[in-house]
């Protein structure tokens, strides 16, 4: 039974364009999807072909057909020991127009059958026909005129009925002969086993692989791309181009041709492949081919070559090569032996209006087929180092050439292609799978829409409705808007193409009516106004109709009846009050910004739009400054309005700072500022500070606010002063400072304040200041010191950065006030610290001779270092093994040393917090005190014995033999194998490789630790390949403990 798991809808929008997103997902991996009549989309999943409706993906399936697993053998049909087999598709075709698909997968060896669009079996093949595997290729050409289909299928040797199929075949659709292959000679398809196939020979068919990627045909020829080695003496793949006359009275070995395909260089093999006709260049062919990095590294190129000039003349000059010069070998080893090429004096091309040179290609004289080693070499157009591609298709529409290009990661990427070799991306989107897109990248024309498969899901993208959104000619042929959108001049849309005859769909922006100008562009929403509107041109009225203005947003819209004022002008009124009554919420700010459109009504024909016509709201405005900036607003008394009833008020209120340096307060503090004022009442006045602190202002004209917040760590915060009369906010803001004055760490900011004093080295408040000394003021500070952190015991080396050289003497420095040994003093002071009998912190405090005191901002600390423990406990002689010390405050000071009795362990640099770590000395066996010196002064051992055993010893090794599919247990004995950190197993063959960790959990000790064991299970080795030789084969085995080798 078949379930659908997910379906879901999304709306998205990407560069301003609408796009409805449907997934479905089924269950099964993706293999082949086709578009038939724009309606019924086929999709063949592992074991199933599916039928649904493109236009309702979401809703249920409409037909199924399932064709796996099914009962049989891969091997041979006759077999006896059946298995079931997942059926897998490699063709799915539409074959003529009647709607019958073509479908042709792997079971039965690679069975085809006929069925109509709704899933009735027609017929049924009995002829293996395609690979019978999931991973090699087969392609199908219809050649409609001859109901016959070209097949290019990769030999899979898997069965006994391989060897039957040829690498190429012409075989039949009509029902009598189905699936046979024909003859050119005679037109009732007389069955003649080589004329429409090519055979490898028999010595060949097995190793020399050819991978089929694309077909087409001209009027002369059939084409095949293809990744394969150039002939039997070479292992590198390329790709290469086949071709053989398609009118031929002679077999295809006759007239079989191939040589190198190269885009860039023969480090790329190509994915994917399209031809592509140029209306621009006499209605050339341009075959377009997606390249990928042969080795499987990231990477895409696309390249193009043009079908006549220079692919089919690259054969042309092939064949005089080998038939008029004599050059070379005819190659082409797997098909026929080779033999050298051979001068014909007679032998010359004769043109013809159509260039079909078959007839002169084809002579009993001359060998064949003929093989090229000259590559063609392609136009790289794009290319890109980080992408790595799965799918490439291209599709007509109107003058532009749609590019699909689909990556490994689930992304559809959508562009622009001219034949000047130019991609412009426009659009790029995600699908959920994150799963490479497969090959067949459907666009439906009537819908705007494409199908994507990704994985098991299938996805629906569709541009159309977008363009229903579009009211005007204008907004739809806007260059930044979707490109699937045209106006349709008869019924006056936005209309996909298919839903307008196409001499009346326009994508050109220059056939629409403009507004060229509209006044005024704004106009208040508590009354009417007229607008002037100024076209490029006015269509006539039908009769009974009438021109109207719609203003409008997303959610409603009001309507009034335009005027005709001259042959391209109309004057229509704005609808009064009708957005402030009705629709409140479209007011954004103090202002509304809604779409204007012309239209013709009752038919409700758009004529031409604008996308911001501007209602502003007067009574918005709370100040009589801001009010007054709007025109059209008066200030009315205490309000602003566009209409005033009261006397109208014609300066401002306002007011200003008597004193300037009053913009800067003091955090934590009370205020007056002294304040004048103009053109005020006087009547209810009060000030605030950022609308949140509120203040008085008494009979003096001065501000009064009681506490001024704290700050906490930054200085000079911004507020606003504002002033406000009955409540209503006159005059603009004035920008003040919050400042506290321990804030601030130098001499020249402090004193700029007037409430600061320097004092000390430090700026204090002059209402809390007790400081005894009058400070000299200065620009030196201290900017930085090592160590941070000190050992109570002192004699620590602290060394301190000031911003400038110094040029007095230095009588003291204290840290955390404990006195430090002046050692050196210039911009870098040097001092050695004393003993503290407790941890403390506090800053460092530098006095100097002529009074200047300096304190650090920073805080110095003394802290009591310990050991707690550490590990490992036990090692071996070898050393290079890494100690763990963990304990209290041991990166402290200058430097630390470590020493394992009388050994001294290397540090290593520090990443964890109270952890040291060292790289252990070679060492003879014994028990070991470990002793921590910091800074030649603090002694710190925890009385913990550190033990060092013999090095560990390999004694035995069995069993030494294993199995291709890996899991024998394999035990290795031996001495000490507890005194590692870690022990890896690594196996190695050519590139292959595969390690094995072994936990100390694991290990199984004896005799204190002395006999110790392990056991694993060995990995599993890869199948044989040409990288890796078929069982039995020897393997390198090492054992490495602490990354050393035993």
């Amino acid at each position: 039974m078949f379930y659908i798991l997910l379906i879901s809808y999304i709306l998205l929008t990407i560069n301003g364009i609408s796009i409805n997103i449907i997934e479905k997902d089924l269950n099964n991996t993706i293999e082949k999807i086709l578009l038939i009549n724009n309606n019924n989309l086929f999709i063949g999943t592992i074991n199933s072909l599916h039928r649904l409706s493109s236009k309702t993906l979401n809703k249920n399936i409409l037909s199924s057909l399932n064709f796996g697993p099914q009962l049989d053998n891969s091997y041979c049909r006759s077999c006896n020991n059946f298995r079931k087999i997942d059926y897998h598709f490699k063709i799915l075709l539409l074959i003529n127009k009647q709607n019958h698909l073509l479908i042709c997968g792997t079971i039965y060896q690679g069975i085809c059958q006929i069925v109509d669009e709704n899933l009735n079996i027609i017929i049924n093949s009995t002829l293996p026909i395609v690979a019978n595997d999931p991973i090699n290729s087969s392609i199908g050409l219809i050649i409609p005129e001859k109901n016959l289909i070209f097949f290019g299928v990769t030999y899979t040797n898997n069965g006994i009925y391989r060897w039957q199929i040829p690498n190429i075949s012409g075989r039949s659709l009509n029902l009598t002969n189905f699936m046979k292959i024909l003859s050119n000679n005679n037109d009732d398809e007389t069955i003649s086993r080589d004329d429409l196939s090519i055979r490898f020979m028999p010595r060949q068919q097995i190793t020399f692989i050819v991978q089929y990627i694309y077909t087409f045909y001209t009027n002369n020829y059939i084409y095949f791309i293809t990744n394969q080695p150039n002939d039997i003496d070479q292992k590198t793949i390329i790709t290469k181009i086949i071709r053989f006359c398609r009118n031929s009275s002679n077999s295809i070995i006759r007239s079989y041709t191939e040589i190198p395909l190269i885009c860039f260089n023969f480090d790329w093999i190509i994915k994917s492949a399209q031809t592509i006709i140029d209306n621009n260049n006499n209605n050339q062919m341009i075959l377009i081919g997606l390249f990928i990095k042969r080795d499987g590294s990231s990477g895409t190129n696309i390249c193009s070559w043009k079908i006549q000039n220079d692919i089919d003349k690259a054969f042309q000059d092939n064949y005089k090569n080998c038939y008029t010069i004599g050059i070379g070998q005819r190659g082409l080893n797997f098909i026929k032996p080779n033999e050298p090429c051979r001068k014909d004096e007679s032998w010359s091309i004769g043109m013809t209006n159509d260039n079909d040179i078959c007839p002169w290609i084809i002579s009993d004289r001359l060998p064949y087929p003929v093989g090229g080693i000259i590559p063609i070499i392609g136009r790289l157009f794009y290319e890109n180092s980080f992408e790595s591609s799965s799918a490439l298709q291209l599709y007509p529409l109107g003058s532009s050439i749609l590019f699909l290009h689909g990556l490994t990661n689930g992304t559809f990427k959508l562009g622009i292609f001219d034949f000047l070799l130019n991609i412009n991306w426009i659009y790029s989107y995600q699908l959920s799978t994150q799963l490479p897109i497969l090959s067949d990248i459907l666009f439906d024309n009537y819908t705007a829409s494409f199908f994507l498969a990704s994985g098991s899901k299938i996805y629906r993208l569709s541009f159309a409705g977008d363009c229903a959104s579009h009211l005007s000619c204008d907004e739809c042929l806007s260059s930044s808007n979707n490109i699937f959108c045209g106006w349709c001049s008869t019924t006056e849309r936005c209309t996909v193409s298919n839903d307008c005859s196409a001499k009346f769909w326009r994508q050109d922006n220059n056939q629409c009516i403009h507004i060229i100008n509209v006044q005024p562009l704004n106009a208040s929403i508590d009354q009417s106004q007229w607008i002037n509107l100024t076209l490029s041109k006015l269509p006539q009225l039908e009769h009974n109709e009438i021109y109207q203005c719609i203003f409008s947003d997303k959610i409603m819209s009001a309507n009034t009846q335009a005027i005709k004022l001259d042959y391209n002008q109309l004057s229509c009124p704005t609808p009064s009050n009708h957005f402030r009554k009705e629709n409140n919420h479209i007011q954004i700010g103090n202002e509304s910004k809604v779409r204007l459109s012309i239209v013709k009504w009752p038919s409700n024909t758009s004529i031409a739009t604008i996308s911001e016509f501007i209602f502003y709201d007067c009574s918005s405005y709370s100040s009589c400054e801001s009010c007054r900036l709007q025109i059209g607003c008066q200030w009315c008394s205490d309000r602003c309005s566009s209409i005033c009833t009261e006397k109208i008020i014609r300066q401002c209120p306002s007011f200003d700072l008597i004193d300037i340096s009053n913009i800067f307060i003091e955090s934590g503090k009370s205020i007056d500022i002294p304040l004048k004022f103009y053109n005020t009442f006087k009547s209810s006045i009060e000030c605030r500070l950022n609308e949140t602190i509120f203040g008085f202002i008494n009979q003096n004209n001065i501000c009064h606010i009681s506490i001024i917040p704290e700050l906490i760590n930054e200085n000079d915060q911004i507020v606003y002063l504002s002033i406000y009369e009955n409540n209503i906010s006159i005059g603009i803001p004035i920008k003040m400072f919050i400042y506290r004055c321990d804030l601030y760490d130098s001499c020249d900011k402090c004193q700029s304040r007037l409430t600061c004093s320097w004092c000390e080295g430090k700026c204090l408040s002059k209402t809390d200041n007790q400081c005894s000394i009058n400070s000299p003021c200065t620009s030196l500070i201290i900017k930085d010191f090592l160590p941070k952190k000190l050992p109570l015991n002192g004699e620590t080396l602290v060394t301190i950065y000031l911003n400038e050289l110094i040029n007095d003497k230095i009588l003291e420095i204290t840290l955390a006030d404990i006195p430090c040994l002046i050692i050196k003093s210039t911009n870098l002071i040097e001092c050695q610290s004393n003993k503290s009998n407790s941890s403390r912190h506090g800053p460092i405090k530098i006095h100097f001779k002529n009074s200047i005191i300096l304190f650090s901002k920073e805080f110095i600390q003394y802290s009591q270092s310990l050991i707690n423990s550490f590990k490992p406990m036990i090692v071996y002689e070898f050393g290079g093994q890494i100690l763990h010390i963990t304990g209290n405050n041991l990166i402290i000071g200058n430097h630390q040393q470590i020493f394992i009795g009388n050994y001294q362990c290397l540090s290593i640099k520090q990443t964890i917090t109270n952890v040291l770590t060292c790289r252990l000395p070679s060492m003879l066996s014994g028990s070991y005190n470990l002793t921590v010196i910091i800074d030649n002064k603090t002694i710190l051992n925890n009385g913990n014995i550190l033990k060092v055993t013999p090095n560990p010893i390999v004694q035995d090794i069995n069993p030494i033999i294993s199995f291709a599919s890996g899991g024998r247990l394999i035990t290795v004995r031996g001495m000490y194998f507890t005194s590692a950190q870690s022990i890896t197993i690594e196996f190695a063959y050519k590139k292959w490789n595969a390690k094995l960790k072994i936990i100390s959990n694991d290990i199984i000790s004896s005799n204190n630790g002395i006999l110790t064991s392990f056991s694993f299970r060995t990995p599993g080795i890869p199948s044989p390949s040409n990288e890796f030789s078929s069982p039995p084969i020897d393997v390198d085995f090492s054992l490495y403990v602490d990354d050393l080798i035993l």
